[in-house]
């Protein structure tokens, strides 16, 4: 007579089991992405390796951009299939491979060809676009899951919880850097290490978060709407607030470059790395407070507030957001450009100032209900 209630307490506690589960998966992903973001971090350790082998200013500036357009312009495209998916976590495992594989043809190539700088180029930057294209189509699923598993009351705890250790492993690893770049080895050995340190790193926290257990959903028939998100104005705001943050990051990658070329400060670099963790990490203590009441204060770059759209509109929404913001992932471009032409001062002088019109401008972004 007690079969019933046994069976439905313990459906109650697989449910509840299985979401700790994806939650402690997803922070974990988010630790070892954040020593991926470190080892290989595009605004110090790439610019800087960039420098190194003498690039342009303008190709500087490229290679974050190729990351972060690679990562967010491909993903208005494949919103509507993506959101005909049942599961998409399975889209998440097939592409980690791939975007592995380009990160493994960089340190190769740094192993490899450092007598050769035309093939080391060549094959860095080949790696680096092959990763940055996968990781489009791999990071519209990404979110999917995270809104499909994660109840919306959790998910400022969770990315709480990835930036709070992440940001402290982060500052450790930066020390790392530091004493890998200061070895006695040739160029580019160092940065060989540094690349797969960080290949490593990515490669076993994407393979975590590839065993979440996403629960099916019935496939999405009706053809989605990318225009519907634009109609809402609390969307808008938002996006237009993305674009300004996106345009203002065309001096970042400069950082780095400046204190190789201008200051003579290369083996320096991980502390900068260090530094910056630091800084990302003590901040977030702040930034998970406000985002407790309400994610207006944090305007996360991953499409946080597009979270919060009606389940329908999700995938067009995340997916447009990022597209958008992708595009506006050039501006180091422009960046390299004034930094060759008007020096690094004035390049940080209009950054400084396009992120404060985005401040004032993120003071009218609503508060979600």
């Amino acid at each position: 007579m007690w079969k019933g209630p046994r069976e439905g307490r313990s459906s109650i506690l697989t449910i509840l089991d299985l979401r700790e589960r994806n939650y402690r998966l997803a922070v974990l992903n988010g630790w070892l992405v954040w020593l991926g973001d470190t080892f290989l971090n595009p605004n110090i350790v790439l610019t800087s390796f960039a420098a190194k082998l003498g690039a342009p200013g303008a190709l500087i500036g490229l290679l974050p951009a190729l990351l972060q357009a690679g990562g967010m312009v491909p993903q208005a495209f494949l919103a509507p299939w993506v959101a005909r998916l049942p599961r998409k976590i399975v889209l998440y495992r097939k592409v980690a491979a791939l975007r592995l594989s380009g990160l493994v043809l960089m340190a190769l190539s740094a192993f490899l060809f450092g007598q050769n700088p035309s093939l080391l180029l060549l094959g860095f930057l080949l790696g680096l676009l092959l990763n940055a294209l996968f990781t489009g189509v791999s990071s519209l699923p990404f979110w999917e899951v995270v809104a499909k598993t994660t109840p919306q009351g959790r998910r400022a705890h969770l990315f709480s919880a990835r930036n709070l250790v992440g940001g402290l492993l982060a500052f450790l690893a930066g020390f790392l850097v530091r004493l890998l770049l200061a070895l006695p080895l040739p160029f580019p050995l160092p940065y060989a290490l540094l690349f797969a340190l960080g290949a490593l790193s990515y490669g076993v926290g994407w393979y975590l978060f590839g065993l979440t257990e996403e629960p099916e959903e019935a496939p999405k028939e009706a053809r989605l709407d990318l225009k519907a998100p634009l109609r809402r104005p609390a969307f808008r705001r938002y996006l237009g607030v993305r674009l300004l943050l996106a345009l203002a990051g065309l001096a970042e990658p400069f950082y780095a470059a400046y204190a190789v070329r201008a200051l003579g400060q290369g083996k320096e670099l991980g502390l900068y790395l260090s530094l910056y963790a630091l800084a990302f990490t003590l901040s977030n203590l702040l930034w998970a407070r406000m985002a407790e009441r309400g994610s207006k204060g944090v305007l996360k770059a991953g499409a946080f507030l597009a979270l919060l759209a009606p389940p329908e509109e999700r995938s067009a929404a995340i997916g447009l957001a990022n597209t958008l913001a992708g595009l506006f992932a050039f501006s180091p471009v422009l960046g390299g450009y004034l930094a060759d032409r008007q020096g690094f001062p004035a390049l940080f002088l209009l950054a400084a100032g396009l992120y404060a019109l985005a401040l004032y401008a993120g003071r009218r972004l609503p508060g979600e209900a």
